[in-house]
């Protein structure tokens, strides 16, 4: 259903080739874009990475567009049964977050309703290792952003560390839900440090590791102590992220099919985001988890033995502002 879905699509589509690459070509689904606002515009690709099968979608949003409306879920369902759930208007996107919701930030209408896992044991260490997972969020001004976050359960808001992650080789303790004094006073002689501030997003999920940061590539797997020494591993891959004029980018890529699409490591899912102009951009769940949504369609095959959509612990919705 998935290649006869995608092989329909792309005959009637206009060709918008890749920024800055020499690999990449995207096709315009028009077909699917004409039941959508102006602002969301979907793109296909089947061109081969390294000579490998590969097939992925984008979806490029513009935020301004106050005809649209930004939403994060959690449970634990798969995202055809979170599009289910939604009362009024159905969602124009819904696309993966995480695999396991008691592990990651969800903001939801301003309130956060999912923290993030804060504390690691790492083998061989006695002590916890503190680290702030990265997040992507639309906050009130319909801005995008993407930060390394903290959040503490006795506050009712996340903290956006702004030098950098937090560095878990000097943040770690003997505190299993550590507090922002912990991780200041541990990175007090670290070259990141840990200032901060307020992160207020109307709408949010978790991830990681980072991918793009100012522009450039940048993974974030030590510090985030996320895919560390797998990054080179080629897999379904779903990534968010945003362009210095504020557009916002989902890619998925789809994954675990030998002679259609096998998928693509970290680096190369950096590496395309920033070639479609990410200033910031980052992982979110992926293999089995990576599913994207248009209308209720789902435009890639799961990367599951059966066929079928993995559950989820998060989704991020773009919906109709009713």
């Amino acid at each position: 259903m998935y290649k006869i879905l995608f092989l329909l699509l792309l005959p009637s589509a206009a060709l918008a080739p890749l920024a800055g690459s020499a690999q990449l070509h995207w096709l315009k689904a028009r077909s699917l874009n004409e039941q959508l606002p102006f602002s969301i515009t979907v793109y296909l690709t089947e061109d081969s990475v390294h000579g490998r099968p590969f097939r992925a979608c984008y979806v490029s949003v513009d935020p301004y567009d106050l005809k649209i409306d930004f939403a994060a879920r959690v449970g634990e369902a798969t995202p055809s049964a979170f599009f289910g759930r939604e009362t009024g208007l159905p969602p124009y996107i819904v696309v993966n977050g995480e695999t396991r919701r008691d592990l990651q930030l969800v903001i939801d209408g301003r309130r956060l309703v999912s923290y993030n896992q804060m504390a690691l044991r790492v083998p061989g260490d006695s002590l916890y290792h503190y680290v702030t997972p990265s997040a992507v969020g639309v906050n009130g001004a319909r801005h995008v952003d993407v930060g390394w976050v903290f959040t503490d359960s006795t506050k009712d808001y996340p903290l956006c560390m702004l030098k950098g992650p937090s560095d878990p080789r000097y943040s770690k303790g003997v505190h299993s839900n550590p507090s922002i004094l912990d991780i200041r006073s541990e990175n007090a002689n670290s070259e990141i440090g840990a200032k901060c501030m307020q992160w207020p997003m109307e709408a949010a999920v978790g991830g990681g590791p980072t991918l793009v940061k100012r522009g450039q590539v940048f993974i974030s797997s030590r510090e985030e102590i996320r895919f560390f020494g797998r990054e080179d591993s080629v897999e379904a891959r779903t990534a968010m992220g945003y362009t210095r004029d504020n557009k916002m980018i989902i890619l998925v890529v789809e994954g675990g099919h030998p002679g259609e699409s096998l998928g693509a490591s970290l680096p190369e899912v950096a590496a395309m985001m920033k070639d479609l102009g990410c200033w910031e951009a980052l992982n979110l769940g992926g293999g089995g988890a990576t599913c994207l949504l248009v209308n209720g369609q789902p435009l890639l095959k799961p990367a599951t033995a059966n066929g079928e959509q993995e559950a989820v612990g998060s989704v991020f919705m773009i919906k109709s502002h009713l």
